[in-house]
């Protein structure tokens, strides 16, 4: 192989490289202590009834957060997909708790470092 088709290759893996960095550097997250009103803030205010009431029931499902805030299930479950794509909520897939039913269904929760 040529001496010219090496150094295309070594220019291609260096731009790579440099998008990487960049990538990471955006995803990286800042390690400084976030005060409560400064989490408060990254919610969106009409989501701030979900995030309490999830707070309050320690993990709920979709229909349990609808229950407490009056809202459709339909409605509560946009707005915790996107409270855990901002990071605010995790969730995790449980066996229904139902005894008549199969199956599973998402619970949401505050994860510990939040």
């Amino acid at each position: 192989m040529s001496e010219k088709y090496f150094k295309k290759m070594i220019e291609l893996l260096e731009a790579m490289n440099s998008r990487l960095e960049r990538i990471e550097m955006k995803l990286s997250v800042d390690s400084t202590p976030v005060s409560s009103l400064d989490f408060l803030s990254k919610i969106p205010r009409s989501h701030i009834e979900t995030f309490s009431a999830v707070q309050e029931l320690g993990e709920a499902t979709c229909t349990e957060v609808a229950e407490i805030t009056g809202r459709s299930h339909n409605l509560e479950s946009r707005y915790l997909v996107r409270l855990k794509e901002l990071g605010m909520l995790k969730n995790k897939r449980v066996p229904v708790s139902d005894s008549s039913k199969r199956g599973t269904e998402v619970k949401y929760f505050i994860e510990e470092g939040n």
